[in-house]
């Protein structure tokens, strides 16, 4: 078989079947005659944009590969949790002695209590912005936070 046979050509194209169309020819006389014509039904024809083919994927073997020092992740038990949201109630910020007292109390290191309390500052304002309470503006952080200073630094009386 040469490379350009159709045969070859409709092999390599990926032809998985063919489908019958059915048709009916007419004849002088008025009649029809079932006939069926077959057509040769490519894989690649059935391939969209929202049906992509189905590939083989490898199997992983072995454990899970992580960054190289990297432990896996260990969830919070439910006592480290109830104390975290405890202590999160009386203050939404630990100064780092705070948070090492609270680290060394539940067993953990004080970076995964800075951690969980910044998600946990997330989490909560996910939340407002979800219910949609107005974001609270810190005005302490603004260069202006108070009109005496602003004023103060300003000559009011120049044209």
């Amino acid at each position: 078989m040469s490379d350009f046979s159709i045969d070859y050509i409709l092999n390599r194209a990926g032809v998985n079947s063919c489908i019958t169309i059915p048709d009916r020819i007419k004849h002088e006389d008025n009649s029809f005659e079932p006939i069926n014509y077959r057509m040769p039904m490519f894989d690649w024809l059935q391939y969209t944009r929202y049906k992509p083919p189905r590939l083989q994927r490898p199997m992983r073997q072995g454990p899970v590969k992580r960054t190289p020092g990297r432990l896996p992740r260990v969830p919070f038990t439910p006592a480290q949790l109830n104390a975290l949201e405890n202590s999160y109630k009386l203050s939404t910020y630990l100064s780092s002695e705070e948070a090492n007292k609270l680290a060394d109390k539940l067993g953990l290191t004080s970076t995964r209590v800075k951690i969980w309390f910044q998600n946990r500052r997330a989490r909560e304002r996910r939340e407002k912005r979800e219910r949609g309470e107005p974001a609270e503006l810190n005005m302490s952080s603004s260069p202006c936070s108070s009109p005496e200073r602003y004023y103060s630094e300003v000559d009011v009386d120049s044209p």
